[in-house]
């Protein structure tokens, strides 16, 4: 039963409280990107954000009983206008 319960979480997408993402976005350039990215994420109620620019990077860290799937962190990125190459959770 554990095991199929963790299969369909992994399968889904979602990502649980207290998680780590590192997002891989095309498109950030200036300290104004950084600031706008950390905007979006902040606005969502995440705990920590970091922008690494030279590495194209986002790390966001979740705050206790959070959700945030992959699908609503891709929204948020391209609605403001960046591409999302590769999101990781660890």
């Amino acid at each position: 039963m554990k095991t199929l319960l963790l299969a369909t979480l992994l399968m889904s997408g979602s990502v649980f409280a207290g998680d780590k993402i590192d997002i891989t976005v095309k498109g950030m350039v200036c300290s104004f990107c950084s600031q706008g990215i950390t905007k979006k994420f902040k606005e969502e109620g995440v705990k920590n954000v970091n922008v690494d620019l030279g590495k194209h990077l986002v790390s966001i860290e979740l705050a206790d009983n959070q959700k945030l799937d992959n699908a609503r962190i891709e929204k948020l990125l391209t609605d403001a206008g960046y591409g999302v190459e590769k999101i990781e959770t660890k």
